[in-house]
C-alpha cells in the first residue's frame, strides 16, 4: 500500500493506465461492451484508477477486492458527479478491462477483480443513487446540474453557489441547527470544499460530467 499521496506517483499511474486503456479500446472486450458502455469506458477506469489511489492508497499492482469494493461502493458513488449510465458501466467496463490486462499479464489478480466487481454491479448504481451517500461536493455539483448550471463555467458555478448557500442556510434555519459558514467563492487554485486535501482544479472541479 502507497505510505504517502504523490501528485507525481499519481500521474505516472495514470499515464500508464491510459496506456492500457488505449490498448485495451482496441481489443474485442472493448467491442463487445455496449454503445453506452464503451462511451463511459475511458471515464470509468480512469476515475477508479485515480481513486484506488487517492483514497485507498493502492498502486494497480495492488489493486485487490477489497480496495475494489471500498473504492466502488463508497469513493465513487460519494464523489462522483456523473449520472447513471456512468455507474450502470462500472462494473461491465471494469471486468472487461481487468480481463483484458490478465491477458496480456500486466496484473496478477485481475480475476479475482472481475469476479469481485461483477458481483457489487446492482449495489454500485444503487448507492450511486442514493444521495444519502453523495459526499457534499457532489450533492453542490448535481443540485447545479439540475438548475441547468454549465459547471465548467467558473463564474456560473460561483454565482450557483452564493445561492446554494443562501438556501442550506435557510434550512439550517428551519432545522433550527447551528449555521456554518461556507465560502461562496470556489477559485480553481483553492482546496477542495469537499475535504480531500487536493485543489479544487484537481478534484471535484475537473469533472466534465
Amino acid at each position: 500500500m502507497t505510505e504517502e499521496y504523490s501528485d507525481e506517483e499519481l500521474e505516472e499511474i495514470l499515464n500508464k493506465v491510459h496506456e492500457w486503456g488505449v490498448a485495451f479500446s482496441e481489443s474485442n472486450y472493448f467491442e463487445e461492451l455496449t454503445e453506452e458502455q464503451r462511451q463511459e469506458s475511458e471515464a470509468v477506469v480512469m476515475f477508479f484508477t485515480e481513486y484506488m489511489y487517492s483514497y485507498e492508497g493502492l498502486s494497480p499492482e495492488e489493486w485487490d477486492e477489497e480496495g475494489l469494493e471500498e473504492c466502488c461502493l463508497d469513493a465513487l458513488p460519494r464523489k462522483t458527479s456523473a449520472g447513471e449510465p456512468y455507474f450502470r458501466s462500472i462494473a461491465p467496463v471494469l471486468s472487461a478491462f481487468f480481463s483484458f490486462v490478465e491477458e496480456k499479464r500486466l496484473l496478477r489478480n485481475a480475476s479475482n477483480l472481475t469476479r469481485s466487481v461483477k458481483r457489487i454491479d446492482k449495489q454500485i448504481v444503487k448507492n450511486a443513487s442514493d444521495p444519502k451517500n453523495w459526499g457534499s461536493a457532489k450533492s453542490f455539483v448535481m443540485a447545479a446540474k439540475g438548475a441547468g448550471v454549465d459547471i465548467t463555467n467558473e463564474e456560473e458555478m460561483n454565482n450557483f453557489m452564493a445561492l446554494y448557500n443562501l438556501q442550506q442556510l435557510a434550512k439550517l434555519k428551519i432545522d433550527d441547527k447551528p449555521k456554518s459558514k461556507s465560502k461562496v467563492k470556489i477559485g480553481r487554485n483553492d482546496p477542495c470544499p469537499c475535504g480531500s486535501g487536493k485543489k479544487y482544479k484537481k478534484c471535484c472541479g475537473r469533472t466534465d460530467r
